[in-house]
């Protein structure tokens, strides 16, 4: 009884004393009174079982470990204790203290050793960061990137922690350029989702400077589809320039989600160098920054989802200037 006194019942919340019936789930330990385990009928954690969530305790001499155990090494973040992956980045967490952990699990997962995994595990081993930069002699060296190493003045695990999602290929990229001092870096998602994954990332300047540019250089082919289904919309406005005009625009979109695909990782990396360098300024190492490189860095999926929710705005805006001959059309062409 002594270990559960002064935690708290996860189901009224209240603490436990010496005198409380507790009951205690068989899966992952949670304490419960035994009223309280009846009344719900199953464990508040069960959802949780899979991933290996174990209780830990709030109070006692296992709570400091348990605390040191839920601090992401990736990146930092304080989780609840018991969790089996940090719920920023998705490190798995190490079990077991220091002493029984395995040494692939004490570092973050950009710098693990790819010779330490185990080849006959279910799971894919830890990503890990095996950079290169070039020599005295202009020869081409490889090397893995550890928690302590600094790139343009940063340390990776501040880095990381800023990040958050995907921190090995963004630190092998700041790595490579800072080494190389190239700006070109191909990007994937920059190409396809343009200035979606700026606001993503939370390049708000960018974002909405490759959003207005988006919007402009769509305007013409706007006003060809209108002017095409709804001939007396412009009235006897002359439009012979159109067609040329929606043609030049389409190629510099195009051309502006190539440049995208090819400097957004440049840019990304100067906007997050500013951030951190402000934050570096106002905060001293320890976990005031890296909750403020948590807290300031990261994704936000809201504000690309807000971004593509205005283009469908504007696009209904479009359909409905055009008139229902140019729906009509629509739903022909999708088959319908």
């Amino acid at each position: 009884m002594t270990r559960y006194t002064g935690n708290h019942c996860p189901v009224c919340e209240q603490a436990f004393t010496d005198e409380d019936d507790i009951v205690v789930c068989p899966d992952c330990g949670t304490p419960y009174h035994r009223a309280c385990w009846q009344k719900v009928g199953a464990c508040m954690h069960k959802s949780e079982h899979a991933a290996g969530f174990e209780w830990q305790p709030e109070i006692g001499p296992e709570a400091e470990q348990a605390a040191h155990e839920a601090t992401c090494p990736n990146c930092g973040t304080h989780n609840t204790p018991g969790a089996a992956r940090c719920s920023h980045c998705g490190c798995p967490l190490p079990k077991g203290g220091a002493d029984n952990a395995k040494p692939d699990e004490q570092v973050p997962i950009y710098a693990r050793d790819p010779s330490t995994v185990n080849k006959n595990a279910r799971t894919a081993p830890g990503p890990h960061i095996d950079a290169y930069g070039t020599g005295a002699d202009g020869g081409i060296y490889r090397r893995e990137l550890g928690p302590e190493d600094a790139i343009d003045g940063i340390k990776a695990k501040d880095w990381a922690a800023y990040v958050g999602r995907s921190p090995m290929y963004y630190l092998m990229q700041f790595f490579r350029m800072s080494m190389t001092k190239q700006k070109v870096a191909v990007c994937l998602s920059a190409f396809v989702f343009g200035p979606a994954y700026l606001f993503y990332r939370k390049m708000w300047k960018e974002g909405l400077l490759a959003a207005l540019l988006t919007v402009v250089l769509s305007v013409p082919s706007f006003m060809e589809i209108i002017a095409t289904f709804n001939p007396g919309f412009f009235g006897s406005l002359p439009l012979g320039w159109l067609p040329v005009a929606a043609n030049i625009c389409a190629v510099a979109s195009w051309a502006l989600n190539i440049i995208l695909g090819l400097f957004a990782v440049y840019w990304y990396r100067n906007d997050a160098k500013r951030s951190i360098d402000r934050i570096y300024a106002d905060y001293p190492e320890g976990d005031a920054r890296t909750d403020a490189l948590l807290q300031k860095g990261g994704t936000n999926l809201w504000a690309a989802l807000l971004y593509f929710g205005i283009l469908l705005l504007i696009g209904a805006l479009v359909m409905n200037l055009a008139g229902p001959s140019f729906v009509q059309y629509a739903m022909a062409m999708a088959g319908y």
